[in-house]
C-alpha cells in the first residue's frame, strides 16, 4: 500500500492477474518477458527494469494484457493520485482451425502446381495449338546484299579552313529565359517524433512498430551497418543478436541486457 491508502502499481497489477486466473508464467509468455520481470513489477521493484523508459513500457503492456487503463497506472508511477483502474474480463482468443495453416496451404498449392501444370502442357501439345511436325516450314527471304561502291578519298584543298566546333546549345524556358542550375546540397526536412539509431555489429533480424502499430522496420539487417528509424513512440522492439546491437534512444545509449532472452531483446520505449 502506498503513502496515500491507495494500492500500488504492482498490487493492482497482482490483483488483477489473479482475478483473472492468469499465472505469472503464463503472463511472462504472453508479454514475452521473463519472469523476474513481471514479478518484479508486481513488486513495485521497477527500478531492477533498467532505466525508467523501460519500465514504462513493461506496466504499459501488462495493463493492456489484463484490460486496465494503461494512464492510470503511468500516473501512478509519477507520484499522482489515480482511482483504482477497472477490470475489464479479457475474452478468450478463437482456437485456431488446421485448415488456416500456412504449411497446409502451401502444400495444396504446391501439389496442385506438380499435377496440372504437366496435364496442361501434354494437353496443349496434343491439340492443334501445338505445333504439328509434319508441317512444312516456311522460307525465309534473305534481303540481296547491295554491291560495294568503290569510292576514292577526295583531298582537301590546301587553303580550306576546318570547320570551328559546335558551340553546345543551351534549351531555353518557356520565357526565353536559360534555365537555372539545380542548387547542390538541398536541405532535408527533419524528421517528425523521436529517433532510433542501431549500429549492427553481426547480422540481426529487427522489427521496429511506432504508437499506431504501423511497422516501421522488419528487415535482417547485415553486419557492419547502422539505421536511423523516426517516429512516435511508443515503439515495440525486437532485435535479434542483440549482444551484437547498439542503439540510441534521442542521443541516449540504451542498454540492452536487461531485456535479452537467449538472443532475442523485446522491449517497448515510451517518450
Amino acid at each position: 500500500m502506498s503513502g496515500s491508502g491507495l494500492a500500488s502499481v504492482g498490487q493492482i497489477l497482482r490483483e488483477a492477474r489473479e482475478a483473472q486466473g492468469i499465472t505469472l508464467d503464463n503472463a511472462a509468455v504472453r508479454l514475452r518477458l521473463m519472469h523476474r520481470q513481471v514479478e518484479a513489477m508486481e513488486r513495485d521493484d521497477f527500478e531492477s527494469l533498467g532505466q525508467p523508459v523501460f519500465a514504462r513500457g513493461f506496466v504499459r503492456n501488462y495493463a493492456r494484457l489484463l484490460g486496465l487503463a494503461p494512464e492510470s497506472l503511468l500516473a501512478r508511477m509519477d507520484g499522482a493520485p489515480a482511482e483504482p483502474a477497472a477490470v475489464a474480463p479479457t475474452e478468450p482468443a478463437l482456437p485456431r482451425s488446421w485448415l488456416t495453416s500456412p504449411w497446409l496451404i502451401l502444400s495444396l498449392l504446391g501439389l496442385l502446381l506438380v499435377v496440372v501444370v504437366p496435364i496442361a502442357l501434354y494437353a496443349w501439345l496434343n491439340s492443334d495449338g501445338g505445333e504439328r511436325p509434319d508441317a512444312p516450314t516456311p522460307a525465309v527471304m534473305q534481303p540481296r546484299p547491295a554491291p560495294a561502291v568503290a569510292t576514292a578519298p577526295v583531298a582537301a584543298p590546301a587553303d580550306a579552313v576546318a570547320p570551328a566546333p559546335a558551340s553546345p546549345v543551351i534549351p531555353a524556358t518557356a520565357d526565353g529565359t536559360p534555365p537555372e542550375a539545380p542548387a547542390s546540397g538541398a536541405a532535408e526536412s527533419a524528421a517528425e517524433g523521436s529517433v532510433l539509431h542501431l549500429d549492427f555489429g553481426d547480422e540481426s533480424w529487427t522489427e521496429i512498430k511506432d504508437a499506431s502499430g504501423r511497422m516501421l522496420m522488419r528487415q535482417l539487417n547485415p553486419a557492419g551497418t547502422s539505421a536511423d528509424v523516426h517516429g512516435q513512440p511508443p515503439f515495440d522492439v525486437v532485435i535479434g543478436n542483440a549482444a551484437q546491437v547498439q542503439v540510441t534512444y534521442n542521443g541516449r545509449p540504451i542498454d540492452l541486457k536487461p531485456f535479452i532472452d537467449v538472443t532475442v531483446a523485446r522491449f517497448t520505449l515510451e517518450e
